[in-house]
């Protein structure tokens, strides 16, 4: 693995998110040495200090796996196209951004010191209205596992 030298506090500031390890695994061999999981802590209601207001339009989302355009996505500023960082795959911007979109007139989520941004969502209605929660309990041990059993859940 490449080395790397990383402020977990400024990281931790910036962005509210603090991962079990510092650098990915490169390579499957690196990864299958890995002995602790790999595991991030978000926490989405921390104040961060310069955040810009929420952007009052949806997120763009990548065409092929749903991830939002980033500071980590490669922008092709003259044919108005944007790569994927995780799956990287070509989408075009919207009209909106691809008239004004410049190296110098980023928009907020592409400025890197706004890595995290809010998004108000627009005022679509919603085809399911009542969205539901799902909650996952995980049992610590068997033990847990035969109470749970005897009370017929």
């Amino acid at each position: 693995m490449q080395q790397a030298v990383v402020d977990i506090a400024a990281q931790d500031e910036q962005n509210g998110v603090r991962f079990s390890w510092n650098v990915w695994p490169s390579t499957r061999l690196e990864a299958t040495r890995i002995v602790a999981p790999l595991g991030c802590m978000y926490s989405p209601l921390k104040r961060i200090e310069g955040m810009p207001p929420a952007l009052p339009y949806n997120p763009i989302t990548c065409s092929g796996c749903g991830a939002v355009l980033n500071p980590y996505c490669q922008i092709d500023f003259r044919t108005k196209l944007w790569n994927c960082a995780f799956c990287m795959t070509r989408n075009h911007f919207p009209a909106y951004y691809a008239e004004n979109i410049t190296e110098q007139n980023l928009p907020a989520e592409l400025v890197p010191r706004f890595s995290t941004v809010g998004s108000l969502p627009s005022r679509r209605p919603n085809p399911n209205p009542n969205p539901g929660l799902a909650a996952f309990r995980i049992p610590r041990d068997a033990e847990h596992r035969a109470t749970r059993s005897n009370f017929g859940a």
